[in-house]
């Protein structure tokens, strides 16, 4: 159960410090890469300290199973913020998703600014010179949503 005094703002968004103050002390963070046609996820280990990609689903409704079944205590989400730092319809489309996800399933939601994750990620997995462009291209937004659960485990460390 979340201490609904730790929220920082009318948008119930979480400090570092209060999401993990929201959270037990185990159990798995869900990194979410959210896009409207796919969802990159990826998992975390108990401690929170190593990342690892999942899955890439294209429904909220595949997260029924998977956040039970991977003892899931929390979702860090990437905010896609504009170039400058503003957010635009894609950052309200991401806001939409976790306000269904807050919903369904009442865990704690840590933000972190996602802006050249993809950029990032797809140059990782350019490297694997054993991997064909169209695969890829499939597990693209779980590496970002890895990258996602890194950022967060550095800001949880502060």
């Amino acid at each position: 159960m979340i201490n609904n005094n730790l929220f920082q703002n009318e948008r119930q968004e979480l400090s570092a410090d209060n999401f993990k103050k929201a959270l037990p002390t185990r159990g798995n963070l869900l990194g979410i890469d959210y896009g409207s046609v796919r969802i990159g996820l990826a998992l975390s280990d108990a401690k929170w300290e190593h990342a690892t990609p999942f899955k890439i689903i294209s429904k909220i409704k595949e997260l029924d199973d998977i956040v039970p079944a991977k003892n899931v205590v929390g979702f860090v989400i990437g905010l896609p913020l504009q170039t400058d730092g503003q957010e635009g319809e894609t950052a309200h489309q991401a806001r939409l998703f976790a306000n269904r996800l807050k919903e369904k399933f009442n865990l704690p939601i840590l933000w972190v600014d996602e802006r050249y994750t993809s950029v990032k990620a797809e140059s990782y997995l350019k490297d694997d010179l054993f991997m064909r462009p169209d695969k890829r291209k499939k597990v693209l937004d779980a590496h970002a949503a890895t990258l996602l659960l890194e950022r967060a485990f550095e800001m949880l460390k502060k």
